[in-house]
């Protein structure tokens, strides 16, 4: 039997809404949630207005907590929700912050008095460590020696020192036993220079407030015991101190609602895991889940494409995406692959057929985009417009996949579709044979695969995210020669172009 909801009057919120989105936002608030939302459908929508109503339905506005990932992110929401329900705003608002703000909430307050930094080993006022400080911190951790062992610079070093303290199942595969005790004595001597002069960087907010709860249960006891209601944006980007982080707050009796779509997760360099979402039942207590798949974007012929890479996907996480707009756009076709020889001709190309369709549909060339995988080739493509004299204002917009999500675009060139760069991944170098010797080993000696070290998982996304920027106009673009991190590289077409077919 379903659970009795009392009648309240949410005309307002939930009129303009389609049934997936009715279904997500009045679901039971009760357990766990996940409203898997496909690109382009309406997952703020939906997420704002579910926590309108969970006030509607009696909660205190300020017994909610939503968090997402980016301070942009979280200040939308906060307008959006002003402009839904007066209620949502001033003292006794929700919670709306990132996931690092929260923690940093929770260290910079006090319980019985005490400074919770100060519990967990900071001097004083904590400030923040700027990129400079960080590395000088770094070098005094280490030493040049010990570097070079580790074959890592700074950079390197700071990037290892991340994995490690995030995903250390991962750095145990890439390091052996030496190399992890090296990297662990670096790691635990760093955080303790930070410790003692009152330093933290954004690394620490997580870890930190994680190692408060665990050190004081009744600290821990006192936060979650705040809100009966958690909501997590973006849900595919969290890692796992994030849900851990989580674990702590959902007490018994309080839900958890968690919108996103791993079809569109793309973080994973940066520590994101894809295992809560993709686990989600198994994982959360009393979980359910609901899609979203009415897609207000894009045209009926780039949704197909966009589903084409799915096919093969288990039913419970799949989503067929399906226009929602009222009429499809007349001219708009089935989205096309650009084979050229070199990328001068693709440049060329791509400029004449968007000032074509700019002429014919009145579409401005800024409001279009060009789509790269790496910044290697946007930089490259920008000086190459740049030297050609033109305008800012005359070409489409330029940039990488990655800094696309979450944007749109009524014309969409998908570029570096070449094998090697997207899915992107170290190509081989090219040995000259010097003798017979060298020639019969490169013949009996088996050749690494290039690809073994790329994430294509990712990649696929990464691909969709791509796909799925377009409105009425996408291009697959690929080239049999170019520039490529600074050597004139041959190429074959990108696997994922036979998907699209």
């Amino acid at each position: 039997m379903a659970d009795a909801v009392p009648f309240v009057d949410c005309s307002d919120i939930l009129s303009t809404l389609n049934p997936e989105q009715l279904a997500a936002v009045t679901a039971a608030n009760r357990g766990s949630l996940l409203v898997l939302a496909g690109a382009g459908c309406g997952k703020t929508a939906v997420l704002t207005r579910r926590i309108v109503y969970l006030t509607r339905l009696g909660i205190p506005a300020g017994r909610i907590c939503a968090l997402t990932f980016s301070r942009k992110a979280a200040l939308e929401m906060a307008h959006r929700l002003a402009k839904l329900d007066p209620s949502c705003v001033g003292a006794n608002a929700p919670l709306v912050t990132t996931f690092h703000a929260f923690a940093l909430r929770v260290l910079l307050a006090r319980y019985k008095g005490v400074r919770n930094f100060s519990r967990i080993g900071f001097d004083g006022d904590a400030q923040l460590l700027d990129g400079k400080e960080r590395f000088n911190l770094m070098a005094q951790a280490s030493s040049a020696r010990v570097r070079k062992s580790l074959r890592m610079g700074i950079v390197e070093l700071g990037g290892a020192l991340d994995l490690l303290s995030t995903f250390p199942e991962k750095a145990a595969r890439k390091w052996d036993g030496e190399e992890l005790k090296l990297l662990a004595k670096i790691g635990h001597d760093f955080s303790a220079l930070r410790k003692a002069r009152g330093l933290w960087d954004f690394s620490d907010l997580i870890c930190g407030g994680l190692e408060l709860f665990s050190k004081h249960p009744e600290v821990a006891a006192d936060w979650s015991g705040r809100f009966d209601a958690v909501l997590v944006d973006e849900f595919q980007d969290t890692n796992p101190m994030q849900i851990d982080m989580l674990d702590i707050l959902l007490r018994p009796g309080s839900s958890l609602y968690a919108v996103g779509d791993d079809d569109q997760a793309i973080y994973g360099f940066r520590g994101a895991d894809i295992r809560p979402i993709r686990n989600f039942t198994a994982r959360f207590r009393d979980a359910r889940i609901v899609k979203l798949q009415i897609n207000y974007r894009s045209v009926t012929a780039i949704l197909d494409c966009a589903n084409r890479l799915w096919a093969n996907k288990p039913a419970e996480y799949r989503k067929t995406l399906v226009s929602g707009l009222k009429t499809q756009p007349a001219g708009c076709r089935k989205p096309k692959t650009m084979r050229f020889s070199a990328q001068g001709q693709a440049l060329e190309w791509i400029l004449g057929r968007a000032r074509f369709i700019a002429r014919r549909e009145n579409i401005p060339i800024g409001e279009m985009a060009v789509l790269f995988r790496i910044n290697d080739t946007l930089s490259a493509v920008s000086e190459r417009y740049k030297n050609m004299g033109l305008s800012s204002e005359g070409i489409p917009q330029l940039l990488t996949v990655h800094a696309s999500k979450g944007l749109e675009y009524p014309v969409v060139f998908l570029c570096d579709l070449e094998e090697g760069v997207f899915p992107h991944y170290k190509l081989p170098k090219e040995s000259s044979i010097d003798s017979w010797v060298e020639f019969v080993r490169t013949v009996v000696k088996p050749q690494p695969n290039p690809a073994a070290s790329c994430d294509i998982d990712e990649e696929l996304r990464l691909f969709y995210v791509g796909v799925t920027r377009a409105q009425r106009y996408l291009f697959f673009v690929t080239v049999s020669k170019k520039q490529f991190y600074g050597r004139e590289t041959k190429f074959v077409p990108s696997r994922f172009l036979k998907l699209v077919k």
